[in-house]
C-alpha cells in the first residue's frame, strides 16, 4: 500500500474550524504550509531547452514569467517520479543567478522530495543547467481558493524576497528561508486541506501514485502535452493515449460520513469481485459525505455497476464524481 511518512499525514484542528477553513477554501482564499514540499532551483542558459526534453508539458515558448505549468517527470518507461509546477523567473538583481528566463523553479509535494533531483540529473549530459535544492531553498507557501493569486501577491509584496507563482488550482509564494515562520501564517488547517486536495483530485507521490503506474493512468490530462514531441517517456504516453487503452484509471468518489474515514489500501469490489483500490480518503468539513480517490479497472469505471470500498466487516458505497468532486 502507497504511504507517505507520518510526519506528512494531516494532523487536524477541532470541526468547527476545519469547517471555517473549508469554507474560506471554497469561497475565498487560504494559506497553506508546504514547508515539507519539494523545491528544486534549476539555472542555466539551456534550463528551458533541458526542462523541455524531460517533462511531459510544453515550455516552448516559455510561459510567462511567475506562472507555474503543471507537468509530469517520467521514466523512459513511461513511469511518473513527480507531478510537478514549473515557474521561469527573472532574477537580475542577484549575480549569482543569470539575467534571464532560463532560470526556473521545479515545486512537487513530499514524496518526490528525494527522487526528483535524481531522476533529473540522470539526464543531464552537457547542457548548461545547475541543481539547487531541496535543501536550503526558500520556504514555500501554497494559496488556494477562487481569490488564490490575489492573495499570493498581498502575502509577497509584504515579505522582503518573496516572489508569488500563479498556478492551477493552486498558486504559490516562495519566501526567503529565514524569514520568521510564524509571520507568514495562519495557516489553514491541515484536515481542511487534504479535504480540499482530494476534492480538487491533487494526488501525491507515494500516496497515490507511484512508479508501478504509467503516467495515463494518473488522469492529469493537465499535466501531459498531446501535441509535444519527443520527451523522456513520450512514446508510452502515446501508445496508451491513442492506439490503446489503459487497464485501470485514477478516479474520484464520494461516499456517505458516518464518522471514518476509508483507509488507504480498502478495496473496491463491484458486484462482489475486486475491481480497484483507495489511495485517499477524508471528511468535507461540514456536510454529511466523505471524499476520495484510487485506481479502478476502467471497464468498471463505465459499466454504471454498483461500487463499494470495503475493509475488513466495513463497507462503504461510492459513487464515482469527475474532478472537482
Amino acid at each position: 500500500m502507497l504511504s507517505l511518512p507520518a510526519m506528512n499525514r494531516p494532523t487536524t484542528s477541532p470541526p468547527r474550524r476545519q469547517i471555517q477553513d473549508y469554507r474560506a477554501l471554497h469561497e475565498g482564499a487560504a494559506m497553506v504550509d508546504l514547508g515539507s514540499w519539494t523545491v528544486l532551483e534549476l539555472l542555466g542558459n539551456e534550463t528551458r531547452a533541458f526542462l523541455q526534453g524531460i517533462a511531459s508539458q510544453e515550455f516552448d515558448p516559455a510561459p510567462p514569467p511567475s506562472r507555474a505549468t503543471r507537468t509530469l517527470f517520467l521514466t523512459e518507461k513511461g513511469r511518473p517520479v513527480a507531478h510537478a509546477w514549473v515557474a521561469f523567473e527573472r532574477q537580475p538583481e542577484d549575480p549569482m543567478r543569470p539575467a534571464d528566463p532560463e532560470t526556473a523553479w521545479v515545486l512537487s509535494d513530499p514524496g518526490a522530495r528525494d527522487s526528483l533531483r535524481p531522476h533529473l540529473e540522470r539526464f543531464r549530459v552537457m547542457e548548461d543547467v545547475e541543481f539547487r535544492g531541496p535543501d536550503d531553498m526558500p520556504r514555500l507557501l501554497g494559496v488556494a481558493g477562487p481569490e488564490r493569486d490575489r492573495l499570493a501577491g498581498a502575502t509577497a509584496s509584504r515579505i522582503p524576497g518573496a516572489v508569488a507563482i500563479r498556478g492551477e488550482p493552486l498558486s504559490f509564494v516562495l519566501a526567503p528561508s529565514d524569514h520568521e515562520a510564524a509571520s507568514l501564517g495562519p495557516f489553514v488547517d491541515a484536515g481542511a486541506f487534504e479535504a480540499w486536495r482530494i476534492e480538487v483530485g491533487l494526488p501525491y507521490q507515494g500516496l497515490d501514485f507511484d512508479t508501478e503506474r504509467i503516467a495515463t493512468e494518473l488522469s492529469l490530462p493537465e499535466a501531459i502535452s498531446m501535441t509535444k514531441g519527443c520527451y523522456v517517456g513520450q512514446e508510452v504516453v502515446a501508445r496508451t493515449s491513442h492506439r490503446g487503452k489503459v487497464r485501470r484509471q485514477r478516479v474520484g468518489f464520494r461516499f456517505p460520513w458516518d464518522g471514518r474515514t476509508i483507509p488507504g489500501g480498502a478495496e473496491m469490489r463491484s458486484d462482489g469481485v475486486e475491481c480497484g483500490t483507495v489511495t485517499s480518503a477524508a471528511w468535507l468539513p461540514g456536510t454529511d459525505e466523505g471524499a476520495g480517490m484510487g485506481y479502478i479497472n476502467t471497464e468498471t469505471s463505465t459499466s454504471n455497476l454498483d461500487i463499494v470500498a470495503v475493509q475488513g466487516e466495513k463497507s462503504w458505497p461510492l459513487r464515482l464524481h469527475s474532478w472537482p468532486l
